[in-house]
């Protein structure tokens, strides 16, 4: 059971994501978008910096991400 979110690499969030119908739609050198076409109604993007698959993102990061697609803590990392 978590409380809060936890650091986690690129491709670990990438791999939840893909669960919740999130898409890395964008690859521009290290600029990626994730995209949903429907969070509550409407389109959602998320940009970020990508420099290595491997990459850990801080639990700030990793909340920002998971709200932004409006996915609940509990169910994110039940998967």
């Amino acid at each position: 059971m978590h409380t809060q979110d936890k650091p986690l690499p690129y491709r670990e969030i990438l791999s939840k994501l893909r669960e919740f119908g999130v898409q890395e739609i964008k690859r521009k050198g290290v600029k990626i978008i994730l995209f949903h076409p429907n969070v509550n109604g409407k389109p959602a993007s998320y940009p970020m910096d990508i420099h290595k698959e491997s990459q850990v993102f801080s639990r700030p990061v990793v909340r920002a991400i998971r709200n932004r697609f409006n996915i609940p803590l509990e169910q994110f990392y039940s998967r």
